[in-house]
């Protein structure tokens, strides 16, 4: 059954994939900016005399809360202001705000700095949701979404390659001297540097395409009001509720290992940053960006053969897919099958964001999309972003009171969470189709 919605027109193609490209740029940039402080935990530990639960805060909490604050206000301006106006703003705070990190001298300032990156970065995930919505027909939104999704892992990557290299040049000739602001640490050099594409892009944004929206705006004002989510929230409960479980378990290892796979592979094995970020950077790249497109495609391809559930089907399948590689590849005592099952469990993994982007967006009316991608990233900022990182540190802390037995707190944390993951959605799956059916009839 084809929607009354998909029966409209579309931007051209050369429109649709303009947005789609700069919205993946905008990914690249919010994930360097997200991603570069798990490069530099070394040199901020050793600054600030921290404990590694100390620095999972830095790494988790400071960036999550202060995200899922900004999401909901967020989620209400895309749905009613110009979303391209909303992201290019959003882009221009995230990447001062990096770039401030040059003045944290203490642990509380730096704390302050990523809650301020983290409150422009909420603004992506709406914005790009609300505008690939408007901009492709149904079918057509997996891929398109699996694209600019990638960006994650280009973001990461790059943070990973770029970073590791960086820190090791500027911790070589002992940091920068700037004009005015005098002596810059390494650490901070690399925040500075980190900021800087994002000023650029911004200008990019504010000038591209915008689609027209799927439902009438009057009088600046949308027509589905908080009554209206209200209701469709109620509605769609179980549903709603089985989903964000398996998404919160799934991304909780997702998190879990952006923030500690560095130190982990330079505990375990005695590599340097920069050989750690070579490799993890080019892995990441290769195998997550292959991920997220097939994530996409996948779910097109079950979408057209007449799965109401493709979302949740893919998902349940990718997180049981990447348990085995996540439980098995830090425990290797051979660095080259460590990295080869840290591919594998990169390339099942790396769906998470494009699979609850499209979970959300199948369950979303028109109106609210944006406020119902915003829920969805306050969620997992709270029960993932924040938790994934406190998790793993909580067992190298506490349970393995060893620093170097990282590897194994990572094992265990993939180790109990994707099977959660999976049996959510197994649990979701007949909800999710039946939420799909009602929202189309």
């Amino acid at each position: 059954m084809t929607s009354e919605r998909d029966k409209r027109s579309y931007p051209k193609k050369v429109h649709a994939y303009t947005t789609v490209a700069l919205l993946t740029l905008a990914n690249v940039v919010a994930f360097v900016d997200r991603q570069i402080p798990a490069m530099l935990v070394g040199p901020i530990k050793e600054d600030f005399n921290l404990s590694d639960s100390q620095m999972a805060l830095l790494l988790g909490a400071a960036f999550s809360v202060s995200y899922a604050l900004m999401a909901l206000p967020i989620g209400y301006a895309v749905d009613r202001l110009r979303r391209k106006d909303v992201l290019g703003s959003a882009l221009l705070v995230w990447s001062c705000m990096t770039m401030s990190a040059l003045f944290a001298n203490s642990y509380a300032k730096l704390f302050g700095v990523r809650m301020g990156v983290a409150a422009g970065d909420a603004a992506f995930a709406p914005s790009s949701v609300s505008l690939v919505g408007d901009s492709f027909a149904e079918a057509e939104r997996g891929r398109a979404l699996g694209i600019t999704t990638a960006g994650i892992y280009i973001g990461v990557g790059i943070s990973f390659w770029g970073g590791g290299a960086l820190i090791d040049y500027l911790t070589a000739i002992g940091g920068l001297t700037i004009p005015i602001v005098g002596f810059v640490k390494p650490w901070q050099a690399v925040f500075l540097m980190s900021g800087i594409p994002g000023l650029l892009l911004a200008l990019a944004v504010f000038l591209m395409p915008e689609p027209p929206r799927a439902i009438a705006i009057a009088s600046g004002h949308n027509n589905a009001g908080e009554s209206d989510l209200r209701s469709h929230l109620s509605a769609h409960r179980v549903t709603l509720g089985l989903m964000f479980g398996g998404l919160i378990f799934m991304a909780l290892i997702f998190y879990s290992f952006a923030a500690w796979a560095p130190s982990m592979m330079v505990r375990t094995f005695g590599l340097s940053i920069a050989e750690v970020g070579k490799s993890l950077g080019a892995i990441t790249i290769i195998s997550s960006i292959a991920g997220t497109i097939v994530a996409g495609m996948s779910v097109d391809w079950l979408s057209k053969k007449g799965y109401r559930d493709a979302p949740i089907r893919v998902a349940m399948c990718a997180s049981l897919l990447a348990l085995p590689a996540i439980v098995s590849a830090p425990l290797m005592e051979s660095l080259t099958l460590c990295w080869l099952l840290l591919g594998v469990y990169l390339m099942f993994i790396s769906g998470w964001a494009t699979l609850g982007l499209l979970a959300v967006s199948g369950v979303s009316s028109d109106g609210f999309k944006g406020r119902m991608t915003s829920i969805f990233t306050l969620v997992m900022m709270i029960g993932s972003a924040t938790m994934g990182p406190q998790l793993t540190a909580f067992f190298t802390d506490f349970v393995f009171v060893d620093e170097s037995k990282l590897n194994w707190s990572i094992a265990l944390t993939g180790g109990l969470t994707l099977p959660i993951a999976a049996l959510f959605f197994r649990a979701c799956m007949p909800h999710y189709a039946d939420s799909v059916e009602r929202l189309r009839q």
